[in-house]
């Protein structure tokens, strides 16, 4: 169902963030994620200029992990950033080698390569990057049947409840599909 009807208005910036994973043959996980900024308009900063249509961003990051979402490697390439000295942060985002994709992500990733060590957009896309990492790694899990009944009882991974409305611990979900997980409210 699409956003209810808009006011009359006028396109003045683009955003396009692509995050896709990938399966290797040597059993690792590729997650590669591009992101585009397009101005409809000529965009002057102190140091860069772009015409009507020219990217304002070209990011691009490769994290490679492993099953147990652990980074085996990282790799960022600025095609195009904002400013002429942004593409020097990139070989920085090797410093992400050995986190591993789970609860305190976001602060590990900023102690490595925030604070002004790495691209604020890159940054950001780190957090999805690594949600795609969870989905990509655990929808390779044997599927469920409906009406087989699990071997044994369904829990939920340790870093998903209490994240979403839908996983909380004393929500109806929670009761119905992961009844091991679930704490009644007090």
């Amino acid at each position: 169902m699409p956003l209810s009807q808009a006011s009359e208005r006028e396109q003045i910036h683009n955003r396009t963030i692509s995050i896709t994973a990938y399966q290797r043959q040597d059993g690792l996980v590729d997650v590669e994620g591009h992101i585009l900024d397009i101005k409809p308009f000529s965009h002057h900063l102190v140091d860069t200029h772009r015409a009507a249509g020219e990217p304002v961003h070209d990011l691009w990051l490769r994290l490679t992990i492993s099953r147990n979402m652990e980074v085996q490697s990282a790799e960022a390439k600025l095609d195009v950033g904002a400013h002429g000295i942004c593409h020097l942060v990139a070989p920085n985002f090797k410093n992400l080698a050995g986190l591993k994709i789970g609860p305190g992500w976001n602060r590990m990733v900023r102690e490595r390569v925030g604070h002004g060590k790495g691209c604020t957009h890159l940054v950001e896309m780190l957090s999805q990057m690594a949600t795609t990492a969870m989905q990509a790694v655990w929808s390779e899990r044997a599927p469920m049947d409906k009406g087989v009944e699990p071997t044994r009882p369904r829990r939920l991974p340790a870093g998903m409840l209490n994240t979403c409305f839908t996983y909380n611990d004393d929500g109806e979900f929670v009761r119905e599909y992961f009844p091991d997980d679930y704490k009644a409210a007090e």
